[in-house]
């Protein structure tokens, strides 16, 4: 397998700088030296399938002279927003230093150095030091190809707010991955709600913050496909922040595995995840929290907080709250629960003339806005209040 996939890494660069073809040669050798999940491999599977997956689809302005990009862009908006290939040759020392190395990182998973190896797309976004972006950036792509990675590189005292919602149409599994670099004093607002179009699929966003760096998270996973997630913080600078904020919904035969981490490794950082989510048909839901306070991480806080509703017999939840704590001066907590809803709640709202699923849709609304409406854009907010009214009104055998 590993010559085959050799052969289609070679096909794929001829674009891509000497440093990058050499890195996805090296991690497709790496990737055999892992050892895998069902779900890893059921996602692989199907890439190997179809030999031309890896194949490099670069549109016309990722063709456009490096030099040309590098000098336009900055002028015109005083950050830059390129297509991930077009930035690598434009960028080559930021790419070079920070592309799946200090956030997702290729060398940790089979899943990721395969993501690695058969890149295909993305979007490259560096926001030099004090530069303010005042409108939300908007990652919004519809996407046929199954490896899409964005990188986002925000410099010291910066701020912007990145939204994130693509759609991947093609019925390939499709692994998304976004990294978050937050250089001293910067400040992000993220929000993400993806769609996919495969039976399975992987999103993972991962964010490494330097001191005094703030970083808020919303996810919306609204999506009825099987999907695992990596969602994960680490707090390297002293006085950093992270806040992770998620609903979710899963109904018909979906299973959602959902990691979510913070780690604390700077000292007086403060990392807090709160996520609510309904199961809800026959579906299945798990949460995997982790706050993890290392050695040398006095004054740290680490909270979390994950919910489930049930709203059937036949769906499976499970929460599982983790705090690993190496230090003495911390403060850490959480909670974690999981119910039916109340039979009294659903029989009182029949008997006020609602269907058994309209009083699930507004028990469901009830249970989940309290965190969507934590979302600080009011246009976002609204966007997505309507996206979950949608994905309620759909209904599974």
């Amino acid at each position: 397998m590993n010559q085959q996939l050799l052969s289609q890494v070679m096909a794929s660069c001829v674009n891509a700088p000497d440093w990058l073809m050499k890195k996805r040669q090296l991690a497709v050798l790496l990737q055999e030296r892992f050892k895998s999940t069902p779900a890893a491999e059921k996602i692989m599977a199907a890439w190997l399938e179809n030999p031309n997956l890896a194949q490099l689809e670069q549109s016309a302005d990722e063709q456009a002279n490096a030099d040309q990009v590098k000098a336009a862009v900055p002028h015109t908006t005083g950050w830059v927003n390129l297509p991930l290939f077009a930035a690598a040759n434009a960028y080559p020392e930021l790419l070079q230093e920070n592309l799946m190395e200090k956030a997702i990182s290729w060398q940790d998973s089979q899943l990721n150095a395969m993501h690695l190896a058969l890149l295909n797309g993305g979007r490259f976004i560096y926001i030099p030091d004090g530069t303010i972006v005042k409108e939300p950036i908007e990652l919004t792509v519809d996407c046929p190809l199954p490896n899409y990675h964005n990188l986002v590189i925000v410099g010291a005292g910066a701020q912007a707010a990145i939204v994130e919602h693509q759609t991947a149409t093609g019925r390939q599994p499709a692994y998304f991955g976004t990294e978050l670099l937050l250089g001293d004093g910067a400040r992000v607002d993220y929000y993400q709600s993806n769609r996919f179009s495969a039976a399975q699929n992987h999103q993972a966003v991962r964010a490494y913050q330097a001191q005094h760096s703030v970083l808020n998270m919303y996810l919306a996973l609204f999506d009825e496909h099987d999907l695992t997630t990596d969602f994960y913080a680490n707090l390297d600078g002293q006085g950093g922040a992270a806040e992770i904020k998620m609903v979710t919904i899963a109904s018909g035969q979906q299973v959602q595995d959902v990691q979510t981490q913070i780690l604390n490794h700077g000292p007086h950082t403060v990392g807090n995840i709160v996520q609510n989510g309904v199961a809800k048909d026959k579906a299945v839901l798990n949460f995997h929290a982790v706050g993890k306070t290392e050695h040398g991480a006095y004054g740290a806080n680490s909270q979390q907080q994950s919910r489930i509703l049930t709203l059937s017999d036949e769906c499976k939840g499970e929460a599982d709250p983790v705090l690993l704590i190496e230090e003495n001066d911390v403060n850490a907590g959480h909670a974690a629960s999981i119910g039916k809803v109340d039979a009294d709640d659903l029989y009182y709202l029949e008997s006020r003339g609602l269907s058994e699923h309209d009083a699930q849709v507004l028990l469901t609304r009830g249970f989940l806005l309290p965190v969507l409406n934590q979302f600080p854009d009011q246009k976002l907010r609204e966007n997505l209040v309507d996206e979950l009214a949608q994905r309620l009104e759909e209904k599974h055998e």
